[in-house]
């Protein structure tokens, strides 16, 4: 991971320092101390692969024409709430990165069957409302990467419809196969459906369909293809995209619709270097990110080609830990050094996409019963790691969820209890789907007034982590306070070392600093109760603590 000049990150650190000043020194204000509550702070964490992204669901999040369904122009009418491109504010979330659900035209309310890679959804505007956007976002200083589906494709683009006749160019750009063919068992199922789909035209022709007959496979060895998904990266880039989360990275060559015998792994690695590398000739900056929902074994392997894939399985473990109150022998740290060191066999430079819950898993505040103080915790256990954490829109006001697909993707919640805020309703509510399950969700008007909110919260990690080197550019090692209630680990680059501890129990409890991090100072509490005196450290309830050297 590549990481700034010692003379900038100095600097950043002594213009930090004199911003709290100046932003405490005007006539009759308060000291802010950004150690103990929300302060300003200058990040530096300004690449594409550093810093915190948000994922966004654009149907959910702003409404700008009053259609119920949000768009790109509401998002950048809501960028402010994201970003505003000044650190002397403390009113937005600070995020530095933003990756898009899809947004190319589908059949689908989720947008993962594309009918056109080269435009837009008209639900959500023009290429010209998304040009805007994408320059509004640079004003700011937000990357944005796109979604992106190169396992499937939907039934309605002009590639799939062309690729039915078998004597099309298009016909190798899906895995078509005819039924005398004895590689392949048809009546094979994935997740409850077939696999192989016959072709109601052409009888006696199926092509492959992981996730359904509406998403048909494509073919990643017809280097016609492939060329083509260069293609299509380079229009989203030249756009100003920044880079790409891919979408089923891990199945583009799964078993299930390979010959027997094939490199599946293999393959696929080759495949998303061979992408990637491209990305990189166009972009050096360039982030890319894929979902490659498997063990760690496997995961670590898709580094290689991918460069960055997503924690799965991290915010699980976050969570039972949280509700058990006890973390062990240190073991969260320990299992996440393991991981880590697994992801280096295979690619020295990788990046990890730490997360805590996404737009496929249940929400991460409905399993913890919607506490405060225990999702805070958890956005320390998350945020304070490697790599490039994604948080899911929603997540800094504790949206809730069931366990079907539509009820994680509701809209997200801006003002809609005005007796409780004062504040007429907000004309961004997008209001295409309600939600059973966030009724009693306080909304951001409401948190933005509450210094002690879980939006608060966010705001003041998200800041910390930004403007320390250790923490968005550092690697992870694991260090225990020898507590089985705090869960504690070092950050470190080669300018900066930092220690964090997080108690994941319900009650204070206090522990010896490691004599390592003895003369370290303090650079965030989660409370203003946590003490640090006389090498130990009183950790509040689910609270955090993170001490640096610089």
């Amino acid at each position: 991971m590549k990481i700034k000049k010692i003379t900038a990150l100095l600097l950043s650190h002594v213009l930090i320092f004199s911003l709290v000043s100046c932003a405490s020194s005007g006539k009759g204000s308060a000291k802010k101390d950004s150690v103990k509550e929300l302060a300003p702070v200058i990040r530096t964490a300004d690449k594409p692969y550093q810093g915190v992204y948000y994922s966004l669901f654009v149907r959910s999040f702003a409404d700008s024409n009053g259609d119920g369904i949000g768009d790109f122009n509401g998002i950048i009418k809501k960028l402010d709430y994201l970003n505003d491109g000044n650190d002397e504010t403390t009113s937005d979330l600070g995020i530095t990165g933003i990756w898009l659900l899809p947004i190319y035209p589908s059949q689908s309310y989720h947008g993962y069957d594309v009918d056109d890679y080269y435009d837009v959804n008209p639900d959500y505007g023009t290429l010209e409302d998304f040009e805007n956007l994408l320059a509004e976002c640079k004003k700011r200083g937000i990357s944005v990467i796109l979604d992106m589906t190169c396992n499937h494709s939907s039934t309605y683009t002009s590639w799939f419809q062309a690729s039915k006749n078998p004597e099309d160019p298009h016909h190798t750009w899906y895995r078509w196969i005819t039924e005398d063919d004895t590689r392949y068992n048809l009546k094979q199922k994935m997740w409850g459906h077939n696999v192989w789909n016959e072709d109601w035209k052409y009888k006696g022709n199926f092509y492959a369909g992981l996730f359904g007959n509406h998403m048909p496979d494509f073919n990643l060895d017809d280097p016609a293809l492939r060329e083509e998904f260069k293609n299509v990266m380079k229009f989203w880039m030249d756009k100003g995209v920044s880079g790409f989360r891919y979408d089923a990275a891990g199945h583009v060559y799964n078993s299930a619709k390979t010959p027997a015998g094939t490199p599946s792994t293999e393959n696929a690695v080759k495949w998303w270097k061979e992408i990637v590398d491209y990305n990189k000739s166009v972009n050096p900056d360039t982030y890319n990110v894929g979902e490659v929902w498997e063990n760690s074994s496997i995961r670590s392997q898709y580094v290689a080609g991918l460069g960055s894939d997503f924690h799965f399985d991290m915010g699980t473990r976050i969570e039972n830990i949280l509700k058990a109150g006890n973390d062990g022998g240190n073991t969260y740290a320990s299992g996440l050094q393991a991981e880590y060191e697994k992801l280096a066999l295979y690619n020295p430079d990788y990046i990890d996409a730490p997360f805590l819950s996404n737009h496929d898993q249940p929400r991460s505040a409905g399993v913890l019963k919607g506490d405060f103080e225990t999702l805070k915790a958890a956005a320390s256990m998350y945020m304070l790691t490697e790599g490039v954490p994604f948080m899911y829109y929603g997540e800094e006001i504790a949206m809730k969820s069931g366990t079907d697909d539509p009820s994680k993707r509701t809209p997200m919640i801006w003002n809609t209890t005005v007796e409780s805020t004062g504040l007429p309703k907000d004309k961004l509510q997008t209001t295409w789907s309600e939600s059973r399950y966030n009724k009693k969700t306080l909304s951001v008007a409401e948190q933005s007034k509450d210094p002690s909110s879980l939006l608060n919260y966010y705001k003041r990690l998200i800041r910390l982590r930004t403007s320390h080197s250790g923490l968005y550019a550092g690697r992870f090692s694991a260090v225990s306070t020898g507590s089985g209630a705090v869960s504690s680990w070092q950050m470190k680059d080669d300018i900066e070392t930092c220690f964090v501890m997080i108690n994941v129990s319900a009650e204070p409890v206090t522990v010896t600093i490691p004599e390592s991090y003895a003369d370290f100072s303090p650079i965030f509490f989660s409370h203003t109760s946590a003490v640090i005196e006389d090498g130990k450290a009183t950790i509040p309830a689910r609270g955090t603590i993170v001490i640096s050297d610089r």
